[in-house]
């Protein structure tokens, strides 16, 4: 590209406009929040300066250890565990100190025990240290407006706070709804701060300073705690606030150890071992217990250390000032040296400047000044690029109904490959249609969407499976599909490939079945025909509109032995070349000499069972046992057939082609059939 080309006025203005739509549309879009997040959860992870500590406080975990000591005797508890336990867990926590005990559990449904749903209402409403969790609509199911009233003196200061997890649309929560949240009930007093918030991680859990943040089983405590909350409910058999209220005052005080980690401390409870369902996504690690985004929250209203953020005004102001410097070196500067070297420092400043940022406590979103730089330094060499991506667009454009972007990539790579013709080719061909349809279509004829949901359903998971065995899908034809597996890029493993998607498409349907089938009263069952052989491929249709497909007599047998399942009760039947082509890798079944319709010359057609190994014993039994019994059919050995077909079926029994064939055998022991005669069916239908 000319130096002119590169700092012209008519360059210039010919891609300010667009560049700055690009930048507002990247600036919106989900790549941009994506990059974003990505880029404030590797800096919340290694931070420039570590925040403010807060107060000393304490987590309490539900963890393995905790598990493990509650599951002996004379515990002997499994998760989730009574009610009792976590009455004991907050008596242990009142008696050993704690200044506020905030448990981030929800208890929405009555347990087994009334009675002792009733105790822990009344223990917790008992200690004003204590605050559970709820979320908008649910509270817990012990606390009822009826126990509230009538223990109002309990209830004078907030003892719940909303736990509900509030992830962004990648599932991971940076930020915290502070009104009436859990962190904010942990407090003496009611926050400042409303509304929700970026919270700033202190790290996560295995990282917090000990000496600040003890982190402890909650298995001492509930073990202290266990013989306290006895004698309570025995001087208190009524379970009333005010009673345990008074027996937990006559209990003496636990120090030592754990307890003296709580004293004075605002403790969050929560759970983190396997089982107990409740570690969620967070910016400083993978995973992490729920319970450390309240404990995050509740340090950063401590500490006044929640994260402000830029608003778009002021990303978008510096984007354009970034673009601007580029420009500005592109037109000052002949050649590409200036801007490049101008990109590379912008792209330094924005994610040095928005590290050092937010550990001063602003979040300043670096992807789209990044962005504007990146896009006006493209924006350089452009003429050329979009010569070359004009192509690409045309070629895609003109194709755009073909479902494998394999297609689309060879035409790419080869556009004189666009013409009508085609040539010869060996694949195999994958057709299915759903049995079970037209009742399916009957029930829901006055319900066309939820139609729609179903078949789109099993078209979504048909699809995905083809796609994973490398298979071109040539068409949907209402619930049918045609792939092709060879074309258009060659496999020498084709058959073996069609085989497999054919299995995983079966066991697809089971999850489908799970969903819809409740629901409409109608399980729907595919039936697959798989044949290869050699078949024309290419490009067919007119001068306006072209498909990419296949077409012979290896095609039409395909469809033919889909439709031919319903005569043998079969799901899978395969083609003489295709049971050949997968001897050994699968186990297959003759069904018999099959002449279709229009075919003079019979096939021997297969049925699939699966891969060998993993068939059960009963099953591999069932085709050694069909297996001899068809090749004496076949070769007129009538009393051994039968014998071994009997065999057969009592280890699968209702299997249609063994019955057919048991039959036949006993018939033909007493009356033989003629000399010329050959074990061939022939189908009159398609």
């Amino acid at each position: 590209m000319s130096t002119t080309s590169l700092g012209g006025s008519s360059w210039r203005w010919r891609w300010i406009p667009a560049l700055a739509l690009l930048v507002v549309a990247f600036h919106f879009s989900p790549l941009g929040r994506t990059l974003d997040r990505g880029f404030f959860d590797a800096a919340s992870r290694r931070p420039l300066a570590a925040p403010v500590a807060p107060p000393p406080s304490a987590l309490v975990l539900i963890d393995e250890n905790t598990m493990d000591r509650l599951g002996r005797e004379p515990f002997a508890m499994r998760w989730p565990f009574p009610r009792a336990a976590f009455a004991a867990l907050i008596v242990g926590l009142e008696r050993a100190g704690a200044e506020r005990i905030v448990l981030d559990l929800t208890f929405f449904d009555q347990s087994e025990s009334a009675e002792q749903d009733l105790l822990l209402a009344g223990t917790a409403a008992a200690s004003p240290k204590v605050v559970l969790g709820r979320t908008a609509q649910r509270g817990p199911v012990f606390w009822t407006n009826e126990f509230r009233r009538a223990h109002a003196a309990h209830f004078a200061t907030a003892r719940e706070g909303d736990v509900e997890f509030l992830p962004d649309d990648d599932g991971v929560a940076r930020r915290y709804r502070v009104t009436g949240s859990l962190a904010a009930a942990a407090l003496p007093r009611p926050p400042t701060k409303s509304g929700d918030a970026l919270v700033r991680w202190h790290g996560p859990l295995e990282s917090l300073d000990p000496a600040n943040v003890a982190r402890l089983a909650a298995a001492p405590f509930i073990e202290a705690g266990w013989p306290m909350l006895d004698r309570m409910s025995q001087a208190a058999p009524d379970f009333s606030p005010d009673a345990l209220a008074a027996a937990l005052a006559r209990e003496p005080e636990l120090s030592g150890g754990s307890f003296d980690l709580v004293r004075g401390r605002t403790v969050f409870v929560g759970a983190n071992a396997s089982g107990t369902f409740d570690v969620k996504p967070l910016p400083i690690g993978r995973l992490e217990p729920g319970v450390l985004l309240h404990w995050t929250a509740w340090a950063n209203l401590r500490t006044g250390a929640f994260i402000r953020e830029s608003g778009h005004a002021f990303v978008l102001g510096l984007a354009a000032l970034f673009a601007a410097l580029i420009f500005l070196a592109a037109a000052r500067w002949p050649g590409v040296g200036a801007p490049v070297t101008a990109a590379l420092g912008l792209v330094v400043l924005a994610g040095v400047g928005a590290y050092a940022a937010l550990a001063a406590g602003w979040f300043l979103p670096p992807a789209t000044p990044v962005a504007a730089v990146l896009l006006t330094l493209l924006g350089v060499v452009a003429e050329g690029f979009w010569q070359e991506q004009r192509r690409k667009r045309e070629i895609q454009s003109m194709f755009g109904a073909y479902v494998d972007p394999g297609v689309v990539a060879q035409l790419v790579r080869d556009p004189d490959s666009i013409r009508l013709g085609g040539e010869r080719r060996e694949a195999t061909v994958f057709f299915s249609d759903l049995a079970g349809f037209t009742d399916l279509s009957e029930k829901l004829r006055d319900q066309p969407e939820r139609m729609v949901e179903i078949v789109n359903a099993y078209l979504e998971e048909t699809t995905e499976r083809l796609l994973d065995h490398g298979a071109y899908v040539d068409k949907y034809i209402g619930d049918a599909v045609m792939a092709v597996f060879g074309a258009p890029q060659p496999s020498p493993h084709h058959a073996r490939e069609a085989c497999f998607a054919a299995l995983e498409t079966q066991r697809a349907l089971v999850g489908i079945n799970a969903r819809y089938a409740g629901p409409t009263g109608v399980t729907l069952a595919v039936r697959i025909g798989l044949n290869t052989g050699e078949m024309i491929v290419g490009n067919l249709g007119s001068s306006r509109k072209k498909n990419y497909t296949v077409m012979g007599d290896a095609v039409n047998l395909a469809s033919r032995l889909e439709g031919a399942n319903k005569h043998f009760g079969t799901g899978i039947l395969l083609g003489e070349e295709t049971a050949r082509r997968v001897q050994g890798e699968f186990a297959t079944r003759p069904l018999a000499r099959l002449r279709v319709k229009g075919k003079l010359q019979a096939i021997e057609v297969h049925t699939l069972h699966g891969v060998p190994a993993e068939l059960p014993e009963h099953e591999r039994a069932f085709l050694t046992h069909y297996r001899a019994g068809y090749d004496a059919y076949c070769a007129r050995a009538f009393d051994r057939a039968a014998e071994e077909l009997e065999a057969a079926d009592r280890l699968m029994p209702g299997d249609l082609t063994t019955q057919r064939l048991r039959e036949e055998s006993r018939r033909f022991r007493t009356t033989p059939p003629p000399d010329n005669w050959e074990p061939v069916l022939t189908l009159d239908s398609k």
